[in-house]
């Protein structure tokens, strides 16, 4: 899976998410559907449910963790 369709998919789901927390009186963040998505998922407890969406989560996870690697190691390990 491409990092295009995992982003789509998780800010799809950001967007249902945010939008039924809305509903309830919640007022989540627009600016970051990837991030809703990602609650969402976590908070819902969906992995498992669907495989596609658990290599959406992986494959955004991995590139968050690179990043955050790159910013705080001291020797830049993981910098590009």
């Amino acid at each position: 899976m491409k990092i295009e369709a995992a982003t789509e998919l998780l800010t799809e789901l950001g967007h249902i998410y945010a939008v039924a927390l809305a509903k309830r009186g919640h007022n989540l963040d627009d600016k970051t559907p990837v991030m809703n998505g990602l609650a969402a998922y976590y908070m819902l407890d969906l992995k498992g449910e669907f495989t596609f969406l658990d290599d959406s989560v992986d494959k955004v996870i991995r590139i968050i963790y690179d990043e955050v690697v790159s910013r705080v190691s001291p020797i830049k390990i993981g910098s590009r």
